[in-house]
């Protein structure tokens, strides 16, 4: 089925697919955002601004919601409700008078500036942004924690009532992997937790007290931390380099995000993980009309720090991009910050606060985080 639609694009006319209606050829240019993620926010929420402009814009998400990374710690711990870090970005784009279309693209036609969705779906495009996002490989049973709405499961399943108490293991030591673990501590009710960090130390690309402040909080009653041991997972348990085995019954998977196989798929130039190659202005060299934001990209060749600052601070540019590129207008490049500030929930009560060298625990941190975040959110509710 999806050959043949490929085959009849190729041969025909351009064609529209929308929710499952069909058009003639465009008359106005499409830009196309090709997932919700942090980086396509801030085009999203200028929706109406676009189409006033002549332009059609259309949304290609497999939800209907995009779950804010920066609240979902604070989602598993408790701090937060469910739901309270959700951002409606098919209302983003419907509201300013878009389309959304529920799915996933599963190859760029580059040459005909078309999307394949898995289900066979062509959308064609002028300009296209990608943010769609990388997730943790897992297997065995192991729940990978990006995507980071797996979280809620996990909570669920801490609270469920059950006769004995949990065992859990967290297979990875940096900030996802440690913030999850210092979460997951809390909601123990005399269970164990062991962390388990391939390297010599938590957190290995943070400051040395930043480092310290994570493995004064990971230890405790019920919690161990191990470090400088490869995990090999199994169902339900987990054999380090040694020959230890480690038995849980909940596996978290924290090894670090990989993009989705779309983009090598496509013969898209990529980086050696396989994450979408842009240059300085965030623009494929296949198709000058491609761009692209976020995890799932390799920034001059190299990825970013995997810190959601990065994907947001894209925003304007490629809303910029998109709009330049189809009226051959000059590009606005993409300048990384140096230095930055996050703040992980350590779970109880206080954030862990780093901004380039500098590191500070406390309440007040935490509430500067929920205070952001929460801000981040409404300004696109």
């Amino acid at each position: 089925m999806l050959v043949g639609r490929v085959q009849a694009f190729r041969k025909h006319t351009l064609f529209r697919v929308y929710n499952g209606r069909v058009s003639e050829s465009p008359r106005r240019p499409t830009i196309a955002l090709a997932g919700g993620g942090h980086a396509n926010l801030y085009t999203l929420r200028r929706t109406g601004e676009l189409v006033g402009r002549g332009f059609d814009v259309v949304l290609i998400d497999p939800a209907e919601h995009l779950h804010y990374s920066g609240m979902e710690t604070g989602v598993l711990s408790g701090s937060h409700e469910p739901g309270e870090n959700r951002i409606d970005i098919r209302c983003l784009v419907e509201r300013g008078g878009g389309r959304f279309v529920r799915g996933r693209v599963a190859e760029v036609l580059y040459r005909e500036r078309a999307l394949v969705l898995e289900d066979g779906l062509i959308v064609p495009y002028d300009a296209v942004s990608f943010c769609v996002g990388s997730g943790t490989p897992a297997r065995d049973g192991a729940i990978p924690v990006k995507p980071i709405a797996n979280l809620e499961r996990v909570r669920e399943t801490l609270l469920a009532p059950v006769p004995d108490a949990p065992r859990v293991l967290v297979v990875g030591g940096g900030a996802a992997g440690c913030e999850v673990a210092a979460n997951v501590v809390g909601l123990l009710r005399g269970g164990k937790m062991t962390l388990v960090e391939a390297e010599p130390d938590l957190l290995p690309t943070s400051p040395r007290a930043a480092r310290r402040v994570m493995l004064e909080r990971l230890r405790g009653p019920g919690v161990e931390v191990v470090l400088g041991q490869n995990a090999n997972l199994q169902p339900g348990a987990a054999v380090l380099r040694d020959g230890t085995k480690i038995e849980a019954d909940l596996v978290l998977a924290a090894t670090g995000v990989s993009p989705p196989g779309l983009f090598r798929r496509s013969r898209l130039a990529t980086g050696d993980d396989g994450a979408l190659w842009v240059n300085r202005h965030l623009q494929s060299p296949n198709d000058a009309g491609i761009f692209g934001g976020g995890d799932a990209v390799a920034f001059r060749g190299a990825r970013l720090p995997q810190f959601g600052v990065f994907a947001v601070r894209q925003g304007p540019v490629l809303y910029h991009n998109l709009q330049a590129v189809l009226w051959d207008e000059p590009l606005r490049p993409y300048k990384p910050q140096n230095h930055y500030l996050y703040v992980l929930d350590l779970g109880d009560g206080t954030g862990l606060a780093i901004y380039g060298p500098l590191t500070w625990r406390g309440r007040l941190a935490l509430r500067i985080k929920h205070h952001i975040d929460k801000r981040f959110v409404k300004e696109f509710s």
